[in-house]
């Protein structure tokens, strides 16, 4: 005797998946970003020139070098494996979730959440960084934070979410 055996397919959001893999896909961008690194920030220098000057440091006059005070690779680096994680759960929550999870959205809110922990980093100058010379503690008004003049540089930092 034969006997019938029922299957049933549950598709669990593959024909989604499928489609939005075909589709090309968004970029983060996080940091100084093109259009805010072509405007000037002080004394001629662009922000992006302070940006790199800030994460690398600069050869000075009078041939000592600035240290480098790294306000985007180490907190990248500190933070790696946590970013890849929460990637990896907005890929499945956009791919597969219920409801669906909007790709832009993710990745906006990713991109806010690491803008605002770049900017915690600075603010709560991280202990590896030199303590800034005296000559610059005057400079800058009595002010002895790292990167923290007038918050412009602070300001430039952003994050922009492309096709």
């Amino acid at each position: 005797m034969t006997q019938a055996v029922k299957v049933t397919v549950v598709d669990h959001g593959m024909k989604r998946a499928s489609a939005l893999l075909k589709k090309p896909r968004k970029k983060l961008m996080v940091g100084v970003l093109p259009d805010q690194a072509a405007q000037h920030h002080s004394k001629g220098a662009t922000y992006g020139e302070v940006a790199m000057w800030l994460e690398y440091g600069v050869p000075l006059d009078d041939g000592s070098h600035s240290p480098a005070r790294s306000w985007l690779h180490d907190w990248l680096d500190e933070n790696v494996n946590d970013i890849t994680r929460q990637l990896a759960t907005d890929t499945l929550r956009v791919l597969f979730g219920k409801p669906p999870e909007d790709e832009k959205f993710a990745l906006e809110k990713r991109g806010l959440m690491y803008r605002h922990q770049i900017i915690d980093r600075i603010e709560q100058i991280p202990s590896n960084w030199d303590a800034l010379k005296a000559a610059t503690v005057k400079r800058k008004g009595g002010i002895d934070t790292p990167l923290i003049d007038t918050e412009k540089f602070i300001n430039a930092i952003r994050y922009k979410v492309e096709d």
